[in-house]
């Protein structure tokens, strides 16, 4: 596995588990669309985009809010509640459409500096995350994978599940 990647099955308990799931999957959950998968420039040409629910957004020299805090980033909380952290980044939830193929999309790293990223898997699906040196991490619910944000790792979108829903939190 790439560089000290942690993963916890069963990460929370079920209820708590089962109120995040129901929110986000839920039409309660507002998305806005992104046109590209990993970078602002163009190179993700292929309109392949997702859609995201930011819960928090924190400029990264003095961790202000950036812009408003969800309404519902108490319920995220609750995975926060079992992470060590001294600062979020950001925390947002993404939503993949279906696609007819499996394609790896962009190698990126979140931030260019030192921070921790963390994936919380919504439901379970045939997508998954792939590093740079082939090694994937599944989506399975309730999982959460830990790694090293230095890491260039890719998302993997699914063909067997109308969506993909995982929440990406960045840490340091």
């Amino acid at each position: 596995m790439a560089k000290k990647v942690q993963i916890f099955n069963n990460f929370l308990d079920q209820e708590v588990f089962l109120e995040i799931k129901k929110f986000i999957m839920s039409p309660r959950c507002q998305w806005r669309y992104v046109s590209y998968i990993a970078h602002k420039d163009g190179r993700d040409n292929d309109n392949d985009g997702y859609f995201v629910h930011s819960f928090k957004d924190c400029h990264p020299q003095t961790f202000e809010d950036r812009y408003p805090e969800s309404p519902h980033f108490p319920l995220i909380a609750k995975i926060l509640d079992k992470i060590k952290y001294q600062n979020i980044l950001r925390i947002r939830s993404s939503l993949y459409p279906r696609r007819d193929v499996q394609k790896p999309d962009p190698f990126h790293v979140d931030y260019n500096f030192p921070h921790r990223v963390c994936i919380f898997y919504v439901n379970t699906n045939n997508g998954y995350t792939m590093f740079e040196n082939g090694e994937k991490i599944p989506s399975v619910e309730n999982q959460l994978a830990t790694f090293d944000g230095s890491e260039k790792h890719c998302s993997v979108v699914q063909t067997d599940m109308s969506a993909r829903y995982i929440v990406n939190i960045n840490i340091l």
